[in-house]
């Protein structure tokens, strides 16, 4: 996530003024609300359990390949989604690669008519689209090597130019997954397309191939690439580029599998799926794994600005802790409204960017002066955050997380007796 300008001068009892010039990218585009990734799951999941029983009646209406192809889609970019909320990247950046995808799709597409060769198209893009047959060992390879080259390429020009976007393995997941995304709603469109042509029962045969779980796995090839490419932006210099060469390898290998299940007999396929399914696995454990490093940065990286004004000992538990923070922001909400869940969720963030800010300092990925410059932002951030709550009237019960006070959200009972908080839950006398 990166940072942007914006005015805001902040100051708490016992510390200097701060003039915080900087807004998270989470803010600009705005966090994606619970309610809407949920809305927009159900929705997508009953529509397309009513177009199921539409297709299996027989009667298909005119747009149907359209939606075929694109309610799937909705319902995985709402789990990529969710799984974004924790550290959010900028939307219109996820919407620059979902657009990217749906173009290699199309390039894809227009190369295999043009050539009138399905050596490198995927089955769904080649002019065998729509049929369960007529897919050769070499077009799957074929197929596969140039569409997770073409995908891995626009992963390549994000690393290039935005390298400082990629934190770990879940910012490669959700990049690369979003990219997929869009290649398999333009690709698998295309297939239902062909499908109509040859009838209701090849278009019911190509969505139960490509739609139920097939959006699943275009996401699935290039997390692949993904992960090697943010174990790359992770690493100094040239150290990281061969993680590449082997996301990419991958890639190729799981989607050529796929693409020759497409024309196999019920046993291999059987045998295909349980292969990607353990391949989604391993990028799930991945996944939480890395949740869990990052969490660990927080309560690693953060003890060293109890003194900032920002945080005390307390919170900085309540950061490290995916519960706690649940609670925290639910705690905001009930005695403070959206307005109070909303500078929780802004303070969160900023800590987690402060962590991650420096662990690329630490890796050497960062010059000291930008890092000085994020690392004032964040605190800024976080400061102007934790006044929000500090000047609330009643003032603010303690949080769960201490509920014996100390944290940095509640002033403490001696400042309302005359003295004031140093921003550390410690008290001073106010002569």
């Amino acid at each position: 996530m990166t940072v942007t300008g914006g005015p805001r001068s902040v100051t708490l009892p016992g510390m200097a003024p701060s003039e915080p010039k900087a807004v998270l990218d989470a803010r600009r585009f705005g966090r994606t609300p619970v309610v809407f990734i949920a809305g927009l799951g159900v929705c997508s999941l009953i529509a397309l359990v009513a177009l199921l029983a539409v297709v299996r009646g027989g009667r298909v209406p005119a747009l149907a390949g359209l939606a075929l192809a694109l309610l799937p889609v909705l319902v995985v970019l709402a789990g990529i989604l969710a799984l974004d909320r924790f550290d959010p990247e900028p939307r219109a950046l996820l919407a620059a690669m979902f657009g990217a995808g749906a173009g290699v799709a199309a390039l894809i597409a227009l190369a295999g008519y043009e050539l009138h060769s399905g050596a490198i198209t995927t089955p769904e893009l080649g002019p065998h689209a729509g049929r369960v047959a007529g897919v050769t060992l070499t077009a799957a390879i074929g197929g596969a090597l140039v569409a997770e080259s073409a995908k891995g390429a626009v992963l390549l020009a994000l690393f290039w130019f935005r390298r400082a976007e990629f934190n770990g393995v879940h910012d490669g997941v959700v990049y690369a997954s979003v990219t997929g995304l869009g290649f398999a709603l333009i690709a698998n469109l295309y297939a239902y397309i062909e499908a109509e042509r040859h009838g209701l029962v090849a278009l019911a045969s190509a969505f139960v191939l490509r739609g139920v779980l097939g959006p699943l796995w275009d996401p699935l090839f290039t997390s692949m690439i993904g992960i090697g490419v943010a174990y790359a932006a992770m690493r100094k210099g040239p150290r990281g580029y061969r993680a590449i060469g082997v996301g990419w390898a991958a890639a190729v290998a799981l989607a050529a599998l796929w693409n020759d299940a497409v024309a196999a007999g019920p046993g291999r396929l059987a045998v295909v799926y349980l292969i990607l399914v353990a391949a989604l696995a391993a990028v799930a454990a991945l996944l939480v794994a890395d949740r869990r490093r990052i969490m660990g940065l927080i309560t690693g990286f953060l003890p060293g600005f109890v003194s900032s004004g920002a945080l005390a000992e307390p919170d900085v538990a309540m950061l490290g802790s995916g519960h706690l923070r649940r609670l925290a922001r639910q705690w905001a909400r009930l005695h403070h409204s959206a307005t109070g869940r909303r500078a929780m969720a802004d303070y969160q963030l900023a800590a987690t960017e402060l962590a991650l800010a420096c662990e690329r300092q630490r890796r050497d990925l960062m010059p000291p002066a930008a890092f000085a410059r994020r690392r004032e932002d964040m605190l800024g951030l976080m400061r102007a955050a934790v006044t929000v709550f500090r000047e609330r009237r009643p003032p603010m019960p303690n949080p769960p997380w201490a509920p014996f006070g100390g944290s940095i959200f509640v002033p403490s009972a001696s400042e309302h007796s005359g003295g004031h908080d140093d921003g550390t839950g410690q008290h001073r006398s106010a002569s």
